[in-house]
């Protein structure tokens, strides 16, 4: 996330309200599309993590938030793959989705290393656009300048199926603020 808007709605609206999902137990916490570190001061503030990780594919935002994150404890970012995670199964108590998973043309891939990699009765926490973003209010004239993976991207309740099918109890929530579509959620790893 590079935009200051962005990361305003972030801080003060996306977060907060994930937080109040969340069972608050996150000992251990994962960023998929963490950027320049925006975030991670964001999950610190919220959920007092001991260990943090946020990955990114570009090594430019990598480079970003590392120099940005100098105090807080336990952070570390990392070049890398959602859809191939470089970490053992069960790792993670908590993986943060904040808008990131849209990008991604292998979304399913994505969620099933979501999946891999949270430990039983972690929590995967998501704000996120899908193809009915686009479809409506000011989603439509976005979509001419946004550059999404579009042809590829899931509609919610392909996501919420998907995430079913893996083995997750979802909840989700979703809102046109401004006439702009997304959706948020928890989905808890069940085995």
């Amino acid at each position: 996330m590079n935009n200051p808007v962005r990361g305003f709605v972030q801080r003060h609206y996306e977060a907060p309200r994930l937080r109040r999902l969340s069972d608050g137990s996150a000992n251990d916490i994962l960023e998929i599309g963490c950027g320049q570190g925006a975030g991670a001061r964001v999950i610190y503030d919220l959920f007092s993590p001991q260990r943090y990780v946020g990955i990114d594919l570009d090594p430019r935002m990598i480079r970003r938030a590392r120099r940005r994150s100098g105090a807080l404890p336990n952070a570390t970012f990392m070049e890398g793959d959602v859809t191939s995670l470089e970490f053992p199964n069960a790792t993670f108590d908590l993986v943060m989705d904040f808008g990131i998973v849209h990008h991604v043309p292998n979304w399913r891939d994505a969620l099933a290393e979501v999946h891999r990699t949270l430990k039983p009765g972690g929590e995967f926490l998501f704000e996120d656009l899908p193809v009915e973003t686009w479809e409506r209010g000011i989603g439509i004239p976005f979509k001419r300048i946004a550059d999404h993976p579009y042809d590829e991207m899931f509609r919610e309740q392909e996501f919420v199926d998907e995430l079913k099918a893996l083995g997750f109890d979802v909840e989700t929530h979703d809102n046109s603020p401004f006439s702009f579509y997304h959706f948020w959620g928890r989905a808890e790893k069940l085995s």
